[in-house]
């Protein structure tokens, strides 16, 4: 038996490292970067399964470290991936580096004196409260390829979020909650188990990559493409769109204010233009350059905010209702990331130079 699993072990690796240099070599982006760090961190937990590796616990110690920051590095991958513009919180490293940390020092301190692993303490700071920390950025990366499903606009993605939480969230879940049946009821999971869920996961990407390249590169840029503005002349159409579909969509946000109704989802829209939604997210994201329909309304709606807190002195709770936010929190931040600045302090601000020079007309920073 531990020939089978030795062999499926090295099956495992050998498509994770050709994935991991893929991505290496092709894209220079900071995702790409990530995905293979990620196939390195269940590359190192696959070794762990092998007979050699396993019969040294220095390797395996060294490896297990590395393999157990693969949820983190999941995380990340569905940050950058699914949340447009994210940035990584620096809440996020802290829980972290406790995780590596505290994990670390209490599996040596187990491997050293057995004793240990049963104390109270080091149970829970080196055992429970990492593997909650861990648990708690798998279920979140499951939940952002989740969350923005309904308003994403690029088509491939839309159909990546599917595969992501089915293939990667269930192949942590699986690893993590096998790692708790070892601990907790001394079970020992059979290697083999690990090392073909990985090959079958990994295999399947390898080879859905192959047949999807063209879709991979616009997934994983080496550069942000920007929302088109005004001043862009505009693009050729998708094959199979007329021009006046771009044209419609700006009648009935600009002149008609569709974007004022709070909770505008782009199948209303669609229904406003009698269009099939897939025609609408292919125009909006491939010809006006927006990746997700709440970033295409907050165009909308923060410029016509930005007008209306100069030109009038009405409240800004009043305003964000005004132009459809359902939210005074979400208008703000939708706000303060387009302008930096908040409402209130973007109002004082060009109030005072109105006062002096005249208030020049908004613009974004």
């Amino acid at each position: 038996m531990i020939w089978f699993t030795d062999i499926v072990a090295a099956l495992a690796i050998s498509q994770l490292a050709m994935l991991g240099l893929y991505f290496f070599v092709n894209y220079r982006g900071s995702l790409a970067r990530w995905l293979s760090l990620f196939c390195l961190c269940l590359g190192a937990y696959v070794l762990t399964t092998l007979s050699i590796v396993a019969a040294n616990s220095l390797s395996s110690y060294i490896l297990f470290r590395l393999a157990t920051l693969a949820p983190f590095i999941l995380w990340v991958i569905s940050t950058l991936l699914f949340v447009d513009e994210a940035r990584i919180p620096m809440r996020a490293w802290a829980a972290m580096a406790f995780f590596v940390i505290a994990r670390g020092i209490g599996s040596a301190l187990a491997i050293s004196n057995p004793e240990v692993n049963a104390s109270g303490v080091n149970f829970i700071l080196a055992q429970l409260l990492p593997q909650l920390i861990m648990l708690a950025f798998t279920l979140h990366a499951i939940y952002l390829a989740y969350h923005g499903y309904a308003t994403d606009l690029v088509e491939h993605r839309r159909k990546l979020r599917v595969i992501f939480v089915i293939c990667a969230g269930l192949l942590i879940a699986t690893i993590l909650g096998l790692g708790i049946v070892n601990y907790f009821f001394s079970y020992s999971i059979p290697g083999a188990i690990y090392s073909i869920y990985i090959l079958l996961a990994t295999l399947a990407f390898n080879l859905t990559s192959l047949k999807l390249n063209d879709e991979a590169i616009r997934l994983i840029p080496d550069k942000v493409v920007r929302p088109r503005t005004q001043d862009e002349p505009g693009e050729q159409p998708p094959q199979g769109l007329s021009p006046k579909f771009e044209q419609r969509i700006k009648q009935l946000m600009e002149e008609d204010k569709l974007y004022t109704q709070p909770g505008l989802t782009i199948s209303e829209l669609a229904d406003a233009m009698s269009v099939q939604e897939y025609k609408l997210r292919r125009i909006i994201n491939q010809t006006m350059r927006y990746r997700n329909f709440n970033q295409f309304l907050n165009s909308y709606r923060i410029e016509d905010a930005s007008h209306r807190l100069l030109k009038s002195k009405i409240p800004i709770s009043s305003i964000a209702l005004d132009v459809g936010y359902s939210s005074l929190s979400v208008f703000n931040k939708a706000f303060k990331d387009r302008y930096g600045v908040t409402p209130s302090e973007y109002r004082s601000q060009h109030n005072g130079l109105s006062e002096q020079e005249g208030a020049p007309s908004p613009r974004p920073t």
